[in-house]
């Protein structure tokens, strides 16, 4: 039997490095993403259904390509908030219903370090949230009451409860 104590000769990482080595931990695990389209053009999207993917969103993301987003799925049709902890891009969020229609627009901004979060609500039940690299929503000329293409994969996710 062996007992001893093993040191490292590791130096301690500087800010940087530690935010480095937190990004790769929450790495995504690869998600299923699908096509969506809104205002006639497709967008690849990941798919968050589950609580874990859910929580982890778009944390850590340095970049979000043109058309690419995150579609948050949930169980039931209800108000829903978010924010945005650990984010480092800003995000346009587009709240919709269960009908598939447009119910809120807003942008999230990357949280100012050592200010409180301020969170996002949709100010109606949605069923879906989806984020897209800030300023999309004004480009493609998003507006509320516009219907959101979700394919019937999409429709018929049974997501994991809350």
């Amino acid at each position: 039997m062996f007992a001893g104590t093993i040191v490292s000769c590791k130096k301690a990482p500087n800010r940087e490095e530690s935010a480095e080595q937190n990004a790769n931990l929450f790495q995504p695990d690869r998600l299923s993403t699908a096509i969506i389209v809104l205002a006639g053009q497709p967008f690849s999207v990941e798919l968050a259904f589950t609580r874990s993917a859910r929580s982890r969103g778009l944390m850590f993301r340095r970049e979000l390509a043109a058309d690419a987003g995150m579609l948050f799925v949930f169980e039931k049709e209800r108000p829903r908030s978010f924010y945005m902890k650990n984010c480092l891009i800003d995000l346009d969020v587009v709240f919709v219903t269960a009908e598939g229609k447009i119910a809120r627009l807003t942008t999230m901004r990357i949280p100012v370090r050592g200010k409180p979060l301020k969170t996002y609500e949709s100010g109606t039940p949605v069923k879906y949230v989806l984020e897209l690299p800030a300023g999309t929503a004004r480009r493609i000329g998003l507006q509320l009451g516009q219907s959101v293409n979700l394919p019937a994969r999409i429709r018929t996710i049974i997501p994991e409860p809350l």
